[in-house]
């Protein structure tokens, strides 16, 4: 199974059946600018019975008569032609077919039904593997794959197995803004054939991923999938958002994917006994899997809380206790140094520290009270919260020169530091803030420390982080006695 999959992140040619005539001018998101924009080597042949030519490509009638051997096809046509085209693959020898074309199972119709299993009986018998229906299919930036244009080109170690085509292109987008590169992406849809579980098999062994991130709505075999993450969990960290936990969300993913989502009880033993990261959000597998590739996990979860504000000191104790972290007050050694360093009036020395400064204070305080608050034996790591909101007054340049100087410090003293560090950069809604937290934030990936929107975020990440950490301790420990 590992060799026929990777053979299909690896085709030396690829058939796209439905192409049109007008394909670039039509549509600069169809499947022939995708492959060729992106850096596709390999050999590229349009099929349309009425057209002869489209970007420069001679066009086939037919996959039959393309004179050269095809290892991938992707059918974007209406899906009534399907079992046609599929026949024809399986008569000219093709490996693997991607089927974009949705109207099968997902539409509760029985026609759907229908022609999905005629589908699949006839790639059965041909040998041919099938990603979809109704899927986006594959994203390998490292062979000039991609199914959305504006993907980053540079491949990075996550990779992402998902049953929805939208969420795929959605969580792509965000998490390369913050600075994740992919291994592979997989967006299988309806799964008729090769499925979660199949490619979470693959990439269990697969040596250009490190961590795993999945969105499933339901599984067709509970067991085989649970042992497949089990196996996954041996070698590399699995995030994964179960979408359809509700009766509400279950119904939704029947008529999204045909998938039988599953009782909510059910998935939650399956966290339990695999030790898989469960996530809510799409969002929320971003933060984690930042956590797990930037963020050395901490030795326990006692946090010292830095930030601009009583009241965010207030809600971020409460963000970190409710996901299980703990606030522990500072010794009296550590207060009375941080006295030395803060202004008397407005701010705190214990924990949550409030330093009650501007950025330029700030600043100030981050190059000599951090390392008392990292110095602190009841703290395992630090959370520092800037809040660019708060800091008004000024302009764009002004702004935008004041945070850069800011986190110009910040990272050079985290450098020194050796506990681990994690930032919130709140922009709030003003554009001068916006535009100066993305210039900062992207400071911050380039130094490798993370950094998050919210308290909330960043708390519940750093947790997850916290709990995988304790299950790949006891897995070791299991497998040592």
């Amino acid at each position: 199974m590992f060799a026929t999959l990777d053979g299909i992140f690896h085709p030396s040619s690829i058939a796209v059946v439905g192409v049109s005539a007008n394909e670039f001018r039509e549509n600069c998101m169809g499947w022939l600018p995708r492959l060729l924009s992106f850096g596709y080597q390999g050999r590229i042949y349009p099929v349309n019975p009425r057209a002869s030519e489209v970007m420069g490509l001679k066009v086939y009638p037919s996959v039959g008569d393309i004179p050269e051997p095809v290892d991938y096809v992707i059918f974007n046509i209406p899906a009534r032609l399907t079992p046609q085209i599929m026949a024809d693959c399986a008569a000219k020898g093709v490996k693997a077919v991607h089927v974009f074309t949705a109207g099968f199972s997902e539409t509760g119709k029985e026609e759907g039904r229908r022609l999905e299993e005629e589908l699949s009986s006839i790639a059965r018998e041909g040998g041919i593997r099938v990603i979809g229906p109704n899927c986006m299919g594959i994203y390998y930036p490292k062979e000039g794959l991609t199914f959305f244009p504006t993907f980053s080109k540079e491949a990075g170690s996550v990779a992402f197995v998902t049953q929805s085509g939208a969420g795929a292109v959605r969580l792509v987008n965000l998490a390369n803004e913050r600075g994740i590169r992919f291994s592979k992406v997989i967006s299988y849809g309806n799964g008729c054939d090769l499925d979660g579980t199949d490619f979470l098999d693959y990439l269990a062994d697969d040596e250009e991923t490190e961590v795993i991130a999945c969105y499933i709505e339901g599984v067709r075999d509970g067991r085989a999938f649970f042992e497949v993450v089990k196996k996954c969990m041996k070698r590399k960290p699995v995030v994964i958002l179960k979408a359809g936990v509700t009766e509400g969300g279950a119904a939704a993913a029947a008529s999204h994917t045909a998938a039988l989502a599953g009782s909510q009880w059910v998935w939650e033993a399956f966290f339990r006994q695999t030790g898989a990261i469960s996530v809510e959000s799409l969002e929320e597998i971003i933060d984690v899997v930042l956590a797990l590739m930037h963020f050395p996990c901490p030795r326990g979860p006692r946090v010292g809380i830095v930030c601009r504000g009583g009241g965010f000191g207030v809600i971020g104790t409460d963000s970190c206790e409710k996901v299980g972290l703990a606030v522990p007050s500072f010794t009296e050694e550590t207060r009375s140094q941080l006295e030395k360093v803060l202004p008397e009036a407005g701010a705190s020395v214990r924990n949550p520290v409030e330093t009650a400064l501007g950025l330029a204070g700030a600043s100030q305080f981050y190059q000599e009270g951090l390392r008392m608050v990292g110095a602190d034996p009841q703290v395992d790591f630090i959370l520092i919260h800037i809040g660019v909101d708060v800091y008004g007054g000024v302009g764009l340049s002004s702004l935008a020169e004041q945070l850069e100087q800011t986190m110009d410090i910040l990272i050079e003293t985290v450098k020194t530091m050796t506990k681990p560090v994690v930032v919130v950069l709140y922009p709030g809604a003003r554009p001068d803030a916006l535009a100066a937290v993305a210039q900062a934030q992207q400071r911050c990936l380039e130094a490798r420390l993370p950094v998050y929107p919210t308290i909330e975020a960043a708390a519940k990440a750093v947790s997850r982080l916290i709990q995988y950490n304790k299950f790949i301790e006891e897995i070791g420990r299991e497998l040592v006695h």
